[in-house]
Formats: structure tokens, C-alpha cells, sequence
């Protein structure tokens, strides 16, 4: 029986490789301030939030282990909302939702209830994986690294191979970009506590805004 091929086996579109990129490096600031914040726990990270409530559970710690089966909750509803979402509004639609849900977190973690913007800031993430979703599929992860790192290996054989030598950069580059996001997003949390999270949430309403207006810029016209 011959196999469908997985979407991240297709050709990425450049623009939106270097898109992606920027979108884990969000990512990446927002999972690596939540991670300092919540006190190990993550936001887009949901095998780490899995294995956590896993763990927790068998040492009785029913408050930590409900607190991460919340966290992969409202991921999986921001994933499904945004879905739904990129079906009528496309990129745009997803990054204005995205955009809000990293508003509301901001504003509840800076007035002290960082726990109640935890489940706020997974939705986001769950959103951001659908910014580049077509026909309510999207072409790769962004937020999904252990996937990144496999088809980096994939790929690495398959140059070796004679196949496409460049291939697996794009899934390095995103690792990359989760990784000093990560690195930021935690320096900051340190460093200034929970105001560090309008950094994300400013620069995802500036991207959202730009796609918006280029939506609604009319063609140019060459005149006679």
C-alpha cells in the first residue's frame, strides 16, 4: 500500500520559511518566558506538559498535573480555533487571534495572575502552529521541535543520498529560532518579570496589523 506523504515532506515556500522562523523565534520567547514564570511548566511544549502531568500524577501532586492537562487543553483549542480560523481569514485571520490571545496573557500576568496566562499563552501557541495552514492543514509545525529534529535527520541522510542538499536547513533554522528565542524569552522573564511578555505580544499585534493593511492595499496600476 502505497504511503501519502506527510505535508512537512513537501516543498516549503521561502517566504514562508523565513516567516516560520520569526514565528518560532516567538515562540521560543514565549515558551522560554512561561517556562521561568510557571515554574517549569511549558506553552508550547505538550510532550514536555504530557510527561509532566504524567509524572506528577503518580506522586500525588494532583494540582501540578491538572494544571499541565490545562496547558495541553487550551493548546489543543487554540490549535482548533486557529484551524478553523485560517479556513475564512487565512494568515491574517490566525495572527490576529494569535495577536489577542498574547494581549489578554500580558495583561493578566501584569496584574499578578501569571498562572490564569498560562492557559492564554498555550492557546496562542496551539494558533501559531495554524498561521501558514491551507485548506486546514498546515505545511509544517512551528512549534514542534522533536518533529524538526527527525526531519533534519531525515534529511541529512537523503543529501548523502543525492537527494536535495539544502533541505534540511530549513528545519535547523527553526530550531534555531525556537532555541535563542527560548534563551531571550527567559532572560527576560528574569530580568524583568512578567512586563517581558509585551515584547511578544506587541510584535505579534505589529505583524497582524501589517498583514491586515497589505490585505487591504489595492494592486498597483501602471499608468499610460
Amino acid at each position: 500500500m502505497r504511503c501519502t506523504p506527510h505535508p512537512e515532506g513537501h516543498p516549503v515556500d521561502p517566504k514562508h520559511l523565513v516567516s516560520s522562523a520569526a514565528l518560532a523565534l516567538l515562540a521560543g520567547f514565549v515558551d522560554g518566558f512561561a517556562f521561568v514564570m510557571l515554574g517549569g511548566f511549558f506553552v508550547s511544549f505538550m510532550s514536555g506538559n504530557t510527561t509532566q502531568a504524567s509524572a506528577e500524577l503518580t506522586g500525588g501532586a494532583w494540582g501540578a498535573a491538572g494544571y499541565a492537562g490545562l496547558l495541553v487543553a487550551a493548546f489543543v483549542a487554540g490549535g482548533v480555533t486557529g484551524t478553523a480560523v485560517s479556513i475564512r481569514a487565512r494568515s491574517r485571520g490566525v495572527m490576529t487571534l494569535v495577536a489577542l490571545t498574547l494581549l489578554v496573557a500580558a495583561v493578566l500576568a501584569g496584574i499578578g495572575h501569571v498562572l490564569a496566562a498560562g492557559p492564554v499563552l498555550a492557546a496562542a501557541m496551539g494558533a501559531t502552529n495554524a498561521v501558514h495552514s491551507r485548506d486546514g492543514a498546515a505545511p509544517f509545525g512551528i512549534t514542534y521541535m522533536t518533529g524538526q529534529l527527525m526531519k533534519l535527520a531525515e534529511n541529512i541522510v537523503a543529501a548523502f543520498r543525492g537527494g536535495d542538499r539544502r533541505a534540511w536547513m530549513r528545519h535547523l533554522a527553526l530550531w534555531v529560532a525556537i532555541a535563542i528565542g527560548a534563551i531571550a524569552g527567559a532572560a527576560a522573564a528574569r530580568l524583568v518579570g512578567p512586563v517581558a511578555l509585551w515584547l511578544p505580544a506587541a510584535a505579534a499585534t505589529a505583524t497582524a496589523a501589517a498583514l491586515v493593511l497589505r490585505r487591504g492595499t489595492p494592486p498597483a496600476t501602471s499608468s499610460e
